[in-house]
C-alpha cells in the first residue's frame, strides 16, 4: 500500500565548499516510521547532507518540509532552524558528549537548560532512557570511564530525550570495534522495531540490508540509486552501486579488486563529464 504520511521532505539540496560541489540537487522523501540507510564512498556528500538538513551547515540551495511546514535551508532564520532542531535528534560519529558531565547529566542537560524541564523530571526521564539502553548502573560515570559503545549509547539516549520526530545518525559505529558496534546497532534495531523514524548514514551493510526499509546510494554528491534493501542489494541497476557493494561486502582481495574497478569507473565518468 502506498504511503501517504510523509514526515520529512528534503528538496533540491545543494552545497559547495569553495569550488568543490559536494551536494548536487538532492531530494529525499521520508515517511513516518521509515529507516532510511544512506550508503556511499567517502566524499560522496552523505554527512554534509545530514548536517545541512539539521542546520549544522548552511546549504546553498534547497528546502525541507517537516510536519508540512516548509523552510528554506539557505535563508532560514535562527528561530526557524531552532524549531527544526527541536523536532529532530542527531547522533554524531564521535559521540560529542560533554567530557565534564556524567552520562545522566549529558542526557538531562538539554532538558533542563533547553526545554525548561525541572531537574527532578529530567532525572526521572534520563534514568528511564539509561535503563532502555542498558546503562542504568553507569548513570554517574563520566565519558572517560565508558567504552566507545557505551558513550554512543548515551549519545543515542540524549537524542531520544527530547522526543524527536526523526533521528539522524552520522556513521554512529565508524569509531567502534566490531564487539562495541554490535551493542550500538542493537539499540538502533530496537528503535526501528518501536517505529522511530531514522535516517542513517552508515557503512554497516547488514544493518542497511536487514533493518532499513529503504536504501539510498550516493556518489559524487548525487543519489545514484535508491530502493528497498532487496532492490539495492540483490538487483542493483547502476554499475557504480554494484561496484560499491562488491567493495563493501567482499573479501580483502575482492575488495581491492572492486576498489580498483570503482576508481576506474569514477575516473571514466569524470573524464566524460569534463568533455
Amino acid at each position: 500500500m502506498e504511503k501517504t504520511d510523509s514526515l520529512l521532505l528534503i528538496s533540491h539540496v545543494k552545497k559547495s565548499f569553495g569550488t568543490l560541489e559536494v551536494l548536487k540537487d538532492i531530494s529525499i522523501d521520508v515517511y513516518k516510521g521509515d529507516v532510511v540507510s544512506i550508503l556511499g564512498p567517502s566524499g560522496s556528500g552523505k554527512t554534509t547532507l545530514l548536517r545541512c538538513v539539521n542546520f549544522l551547515e548552511r546549504a546553498d540551495y534547497g528546502s525541507i518540509s517537516l510536519d508540512d511546514k516548509t523552510i528554506d535551508l539557505k535563508t532560514a532564520t535562527k528561530e526557524q532552524a531552532s524549531e527544526i532542531q527541536r523536532k529532530t535528534g542527531f547522533v554524531f560519529q564521535n559521540y560529542n558528549l560533554f567530557r565534564n558531565k556524567t552520562a545522566l547529566e549529558n542526557i538531562t542537560l538539554g532538558l533542563t537548560s533547553g526545554r525548561g524541564m525541572s531537574r527532578a523530571d529530567a532525572v526521572k526521564k534520563g534514568m528511564m532512557l539509561l535503563r532502555k539502553i542498558g546503562l542504568e548502573d553507569r548513570a554517574n560515570s563520566y565519558p572517560s570511564e565508558l567504552s566507545g559503545g557505551q558513550q554512543q549509547r548515551v549519545a543515542i539516549a540524549r537524542a531520544l530525550a527530547t522526543d524527536p520526530e526523526i533521528i539522524y545518525f552520522d556513521e554512529p559505529t565508524s569509531a567502534l570495534d566490531p564487539e562495541l558496534t554490535d551493542e550500538v546497532l542493537e539499540v538502533m534495531r530496537q528503535l526501528a522495531q518501536e517505529g522511530m523514524t531514522m535516517v542513517v548514514v552508515t557503512h554497516e551493510m547488514n544493518f542497511a540490508r536487514n533493518v532499513s526499509n529503504r536504501v539510498i546510494f550516493m556518489d559524487h554528491g548525487l543519489i545514484v540509486e535508491q530502493g528497498s534493501p532487496e532492490q539495492i542489494f540483490e538487483h542493483p541497476q547502476n554499475e557504480r552501486t554494484r561496484a560499491f557493494l562488491r567493495l563493501a561486502s567482499g573479501s580483502q582481495e575482492a575488495q581491492r579488486s572492486a576498489l580498483e574497478a570503482f576508481k576506474k569507473q569514477r575516473e571514466a565518468e569524470n573524464a566524460m563529464n569534463s568533455l
